[in-house]
């Protein structure tokens, strides 16, 4: 057991070094980018972007947070989980985001989900307060609320979770949405 934890203690240290390296090189480029080396070209708001999101990707390994490999080699700030994964969140009281249309929604949506259609989500933003702890988002397929859990990773957003497989997935209870 205690070379299992030793194992899993180095896996996270050389993520949390690999991902400072790639957050030095990103603030480097940045700033070679911000004094016009390359004559005035390149995208320094995608750059930022990206030197923003590294930063807290590693402010997360940093604090203890797990994260899965697949989470690690992609970047990406949101996990999956399966159904029954779902189902505990939402007992435990994680506000449920349904990316679906309206017309999806009519057969029925995760009992207290807030219903935004993917591509409102710019607009609306205002209806989804940072501050909630955990937030499951949900389509019928699981692709839609992947994307929107990378949206919404990139607005600053934490603890978002993609139900894997969508809706068409879920079991649990499904209520008229609201």
């Amino acid at each position: 057991m205690e070379y299992v934890a030793l194992a899993l203690a180095v896996l996270a240290l050389l993520s949390a070094w690999t991902t400072r390296s790639k957050l030095a090189a990103l603030a480097d480029e940045l700033a070679t980018l911000r004094a016009g080396a390359h004559g005035g070209r390149g995208d320094t708001d995608e750059l930022s972007q990206r030197v923003a999101m590294n930063s807290r990707f590693l402010a997360k390994l940093a604090g203890g947070e797990s994260l899965s490999p697949d989470q690690v080699h992609e970047g990406r700030l949101w996990a999956d989980c399966s159904p029954a994964e779902a189902q505990m969140l939402v007992e435990h009281g994680a506000r449920v985001l349904d990316v679906r249309t309206p017309m999806e929604t009519a057969g029925g949506v995760i009992p207290g989900a807030v219903c935004i259609p993917v591509n409102e989500l710019p607009e609306r933003l205002a209806e989804l307060p940072k501050n909630h702890a955990t937030t499951l988002v949900v389509c019928a397929m699981g692709v839609r609320s992947a994307a929107a859990c990378q949206y919404l990773s990139e607005q600053g957003y934490d603890g978002l979770v993609n139900l894997d497989g969508g809706m068409s997935r879920w079991t649990g209870e499904k209520a008229r949405p609201q």
